[in-house]
């Protein structure tokens, strides 16, 4: 089941997003959960409108675009003092699916989506959504990191590592323990005044919202056997700064993730992990997560 308004709020990782449209909106499974009926001040506003203007952004500076040798995810563009996003669908890499205005406080965007068969318009469609929840990020003491997170009821574990690593892998292994698993791949870390909270994001899927404190991360990899090094200084810093997720087109946002994970090292303990795929990895983090080598 899909939401539908004309006005809706979400709260994600603590921060009130507000989206208002003239026509009805549509949002996807995941974020049903995250659905609220608070009406405090906003962190960002969202204001969403049916159609897509021709040639916008065309005499502007691109500045970043994300793609590959198969796809183009997304472009962006310099015009004025704001950002512009070109979405192209995820399909048809050369067929535009949105296009958005970011002000330069990262406070209110104007989203443009073409109607669907409905006609309603789904503003929040991949991967506009994580995007937004992106530059949300940047207006305070927090990144967006892919990763897994699992809460055995006293810490709370982050696990990232490069495509294939097993981050999956780490979350069924903590769940079948009986942890709760925070996300598997897409969260937000804040600093807040008891430390650093690590929340859920919406998925494709439905979950409940998820937030648990923050103890240790670890970058994984396969191995034959289980084995962990701590990390410290500038290799911990830029091993997991490494998976946070970011657009380095402007040195402000280099160096405000760089502050946060400098910050973070210091008091969040990080480990290099490879790891057997079976329970045996469970008691091995827990008894030498005294910061002891291996």
């Amino acid at each position: 089941m899909k939401q539908q308004s004309n006005s809706l709020n979400l709260q994600i990782a603590g921060y009130l997003i507000r989206l208002s449209s003239d026509s009805p909106i549509e949002l996807e499974l995941g974020y049903e959960p995250f659905i609220t009926s608070k009406t405090a001040i906003a962190d960002v506003n969202i204001n969403c409108y049916a159609g897509i203007p021709a040639n916008l952004f065309q005499n502007d500076q691109l500045v970043f675009e994300a793609k590959n040798e198969e796809q183009r995810f997304y472009s962006i563009y310099r015009t004025g003092t704001d950002l512009g996003f070109i979405i192209y669908n995820q399909q048809d890499k050369d067929q535009i699916q949105q296009v958005a205005v970011l002000d330069e406080t990262f406070s209110h965007w104007k989203v443009y989506s073409e109607t669907q068969s409905n006609n309603k318009i789904l503003p929040l469609k991949y991967p506009l959504g994580p995007i937004i929840m992106h530059y949300l990020t940047l207006k305070g003491d927090a990144v967006m990191m892919h990763a897994s997170c699992a809460f055995d009821g006293t810490k709370a574990r982050i696990f990232t590592g490069f495509s294939g690593a097993g981050k999956s892998t780490m979350s069924k292994i903590w769940n079948n323990a009986g942890s709760l698993i925070i996300n598997d791949d897409r969260l937000i870390i804040r600093k807040q005044k008891t430390g650093y909270m690590v929340y859920n994001t919406p998925m494709y899927y439905a979950d409940q919202p998820k937030s648990a404190l923050l103890s240790s991360i670890h970058l994984i990899s396969h191995s034959p056997e289980n084995k962990t090094k701590k990390l410290s200084g500038a290799t911990a810093v830029t091993r997991s700064m490494a998976f946070c997720i970011q657009n380095n087109f402007e040195k402000q946002f280099i160096q405000s993730r760089l502050q946060f994970f400098s910050e973070l090292c210091l008091q969040i303990p990080v480990y290099d992990l490879g790891f057997v795929p079976d329970q045996s990895v469970i008691n091995f983090i827990i008894a030498n997560e005294t910061g002891e080598t291996k």
